[in-house]
């Protein structure tokens, strides 16, 4: 009997131990971010996102949409009154902005765009496990790590074309920017065996001479910043570019495209793949 007592009480308390730590996973977070909120959402974790900016995506299922600003421009105040547990943002909020919630005694988590596909799969790692949400982070990387490989490989072994093929990626436009070496853009050209005409990329933009002394064999075009079929039309012009020749002038969801996540960098890439494999 005192043993059935005895671990009836333990039973009780492990109980309350798992229901405690249970418990301490239920945040409430505000994220700064666009990329951050959509892995949260994508993590099925957007119940706890209790502010968000105006560029981040809607909350789901109906939860009200509380603004906190926009990635540059944030009401410290309306954070404060939101009693967050957690903060998140990328590099681009001001630094006076965060050192004020620290203050306040907020935690703020600050991340570095990622550099790489591997970097972006690390932070979301990462942020599951300050949310409660480990398992599933770890799942959802484990997936889209072995879809990208499985991509990787068929493009290294099999690859649809015949010959090396140059592509420029335009996300910008007056001036004009391009996807760059050393990011993780530039690795949906990387992964599938193509060559970026952009290279000892100083800044500043480039031209659009530089671009057709090049004479890239693919154009992809970003619709950020409104660019749409109007920037394809400009491209066009220029009939002794190849990819303008060979009607291989592409427009690219950027919501996906510039949203560092693993599961949208897995479906870029895989837009990107489908196009090489009916040209």
């Amino acid at each position: 009997m005192k043993n059935l007592l005895r671990y009836g009480i333990l039973g009780l308390l492990l109980f309350l131990f798992i229901g405690a730590g249970m418990a301490q996973k239920v945040l409430r977070v505000v994220s700064l971010a666009p990329s951050i909120t959509t892995t949260l959402q994508q993590l099925d974790a957007d119940p706890i996102i209790v502010g968000r900016t105006s560029y981040c995506p809607a909350a789901l299922n109906g939860k009200p949409n509380v603004t906190v600003g926009n990635v540059l421009e944030t009401n410290i105040e309306k954070i404060i009154a939101l009693r967050p547990d957690l903060v998140f943002c990328m590099a681009f909020t001001k630094a006076e902005t965060l050192e004020k919630l620290r203050k306040a005694g907020i935690k703020v988590k600050e991340y570095q765009t990622p550099k790489s596909f591997e970097e972006i799969c690390e932070q979301t790692l990462e942020i599951g496990s300050l949310c409660g949400f480990e398992s599933k982070a770890r799942l959802m990387v484990d997936a889209e790590r072995k879809a990208v490989a499985t991509l990787r490989e068929e493009f290294r072994n099999h690859p649809p074309y015949t010959a090396p093929l140059s592509v420029f990626f335009q996300i910008g436009d007056n001036p004009l920017f391009p996807v760059i070496e050393g990011t993780y853009m530039n690795q949906y050209l990387s992964f599938l065996g193509l060559t970026n005409i952009v290279t000892d990329y100083k800044g500043g933009g480039i031209s659009h001479e530089y671009v057709v002394a090049k004479q890239p064999d693919i154009i992809f075009l970003s619709l950020m910043s409104g660019l749409d079929d109007a920037a394809a039309a400009y491209w066009k012009k220029f009939e002794n570019i190849p990819a303008v020749r060979e009607g291989r002038i592409v427009l690219v969801d950027d919501s996906m495209a510039c949203c560092p996540t693993p599961v949208f960098f897995r479906k870029t890439l895989e837009f990107i793949a489908a196009y090489l494999r009916k040209m």
